[in-house]
């Protein structure tokens, strides 16, 4: 079996457990692959949970002889942090689950907040509120574009008259018909380290501002092709103007 860098700690990423604020969500099946970390153990194990300097233990290959039958063994126990797992109790369980490429595994899961949250973590959160409100997944890197795509909706179920479910739908739809055309003009290709919904957004404030500018809405795809032409000159560094990202509405 390859043996390949490390895991995350949780002492490391977020000062531990008393920096976290906790809810039991009980046993469920969770991916294995998303099992990313440990609570107490990370530095003497490698990036697929086995003892970095020992030879497969005797409990080790007991457990993977039980899991090969197919066996039940006892739920392990993990953190949920955004959608990675840190691992409690059974890093034995997971190493094997890992190395029998096993898709998932039963665990005790602990939804686990941090008091001192990341970037990333506040993303995830706006994430999942928008999710919740709407049933759609966008994923981002920006905190505001949820905020803002919130708004459009808004707008458009009260510009519309319309339910505000009904206009999530439409809303929606001309989100997946736009991303095509940012696909379509290659303008992930230029901004390599942002998503869809990202360029979406940026496009959306530039069309915006545009139309602000020329005293007329300004379409998506027009809007679109002014926004890849301003960030081709020289004279505008990328995203310059999107410093700021107001949230409108």
């Amino acid at each position: 079996m390859k043996r390949i860098g490390s895991i995350k700690s949780l002492q490391e990423e977020y000062g531990g457990i008393g920096y976290l604020k906790t809810i039991n969500l009980g046993v469920q099946p969770i991916e294995v692959d998303k099992i990313v970390g440990s609570v107490g153990r990370p530095q003497d194990l490698d990036g697929n949970f086995r003892f970095k300097w020992r030879k497969p233990s005797e409990r080790y290959l007991n457990i993977k002889s039980k899991m090969e039958k197919g066996e039940i063994l006892p739920p392990i126990e993990v953190y949920k942090i955004r959608d990675e797992y840190y691992v409690l109790d059974g890093h034995h369980r997971v190493a094997v689950a890992k190395e029998l490429k096993q898709k998932f595994i039963d665990a005790n899961v602990i939804r686990a907040y941090p008091l001192r949250p990341k970037r990333e973590d506040i993303i995830y959160s706006y994430r999942e509120s928008f999710k919740e409100k709407t049933g759609i997944d966008i994923e981002m890197t920006e905190i505001a574009g949820y905020e803002n795509f919130l708004s459009e909706i808004e707008d458009y179920a009260s510009k519309n008259k319309i339910p505000f479910e009904e206009a999530v739908k439409l809303w929606y739809r001309d989100f997946l018909d736009s991303c095509e055309l940012i696909k379509r003009e290659k303008l992930n290709k230029m901004f390599p380290d942002k998503t869809l919904g990202d360029l979406y957004l940026y496009i959306s404030t530039h069309k915006w501002y545009k139309s602000e500018e020329l005293g007329r809405d300004v379409g998506f795809r027009e809007a679109l092709k002014s926004f890849k032409e301003f960030n081709k000159s020289k004279n505008h560094p990328r995203l310059k103007f999107l410093k700021l990202l107001p949230i409108r509405g």
